[in-house]
């Protein structure tokens, strides 16, 4: 069973993945800094809602945040652009959303043949 800590921790790997800072992601998130700070240490309470928003945010399934095993499709794209800005952090994290959906579609056919 997935525990707060362990959830926290899937949820920072994840920001820190998206390229969000906690400022950003809680800006973002219409919360806190320092409640963001807190569900990461997995020390604050999360409700479904928020954890949509931050699987959308980040560019996560949501089914990636309870997975027993960490393996994930790892996508990384590099910009040599300074700073993106907030429409491109979305369109990235959408087309990482999708990969990951075609990895998960690609195992699900494998199982089937």
């Amino acid at each position: 069973m997935l525990t707060h800590v362990e959830l926290g921790t899937k949820l920072k790997n994840a920001r820190n993945i998206s390229g969000l800072k906690q400022q950003e992601a809680a800006e973002s998130l219409n919360i806190s800094r320092q409640k963001l700070i807190s569900i990461e240490k997995g020390s604050g309470p999360i409700d479904t809602v928020l954890l949509k928003n931050m699987a959308d945010l980040y560019g996560f399934a949501l089914e990636h945040f309870f997975q027993e095993n960490d393996e994930e499709v790892d996508v990384k794209i590099a910009f040599r652009a300074a700073d993106l800005e907030n429409d491109d952090q979305q369109t990235i994290n959408w087309s990482r959303k999708v990969l990951v959906n075609i990895g998960i579609l690609n195992e699900i056919c494998e199982e089937l043949n």
